[in-house]
């Protein structure tokens, strides 16, 4: 879900040399160029599962693997994109889960261009979210990382996980 800390998991398998696609950046590529004026960018990827298919998104995203062994996809949103990912191999799920609250804060001191910045309308993304099939997704998960106080303490569940699945 959004500001769980998905981003800094993916920062540490960079950091040891893993190729990370970021499905929200492979979309928000193709965002700036086809969304309709005044198109948020969850309105566009609802629009592109419904144009291509749930596993759009994951399709889009294996186009920027070249020859890496191993590839993290950060954002995976339903499991149809899971689908597409196994045709490449072998997938690992790996959840990271923050509590509401918690991940409310972080996206509010963060304020990302298109991050909505107030309570009400995080609740309706992560609906969006739920409804898009991620629940799905984490329920399924080969392993959760919790996501609930410090970076510093997530950082060393991260670095662990990372140290097991490398």
């Amino acid at each position: 879900m959004p500001g769980s800390g998905k981003g800094e998991l993916a920062k540490l398998f960079q950091e040891m040399n893993v190729k990370v696609i970021t499905m929200s950046d492979v979309l928000r590529e193709r965002y700036y160029k086809e969304a309709k004026e005044g198109e948020r960018l969850m309105d566009f990827a609802i629009r592109m599962r419904k144009l291509y298919g749930k596993g759009v998104v994951a399709k889009m995203s294996i186009e920027k693997i070249h020859n890496e062994k191993i590839v993290v996809f950060d954002g995976v949103r339903n499991w149809e994109e899971i689908e597409e990912f196994k045709k490449l191999g072998e997938v690992i799920i790996v959840a990271v889960h923050s509590p509401p609250k918690v991940r409310y804060e972080r996206l509010l001191k963060r304020a990302r261009k298109d991050d909505t910045l107030t309570v009400e309308g995080l609740m309706k993304r992560d609906w969006e979210e739920l409804e898009m099939g991620i629940g799905n997704v984490i329920a399924l998960a080969d392993y959760v990382l919790v996501n609930d106080s410090t970076i510093e303490e997530f950082k060393n569940k991260a670095k662990e996980l990372v140290k097991r699945l490398l």
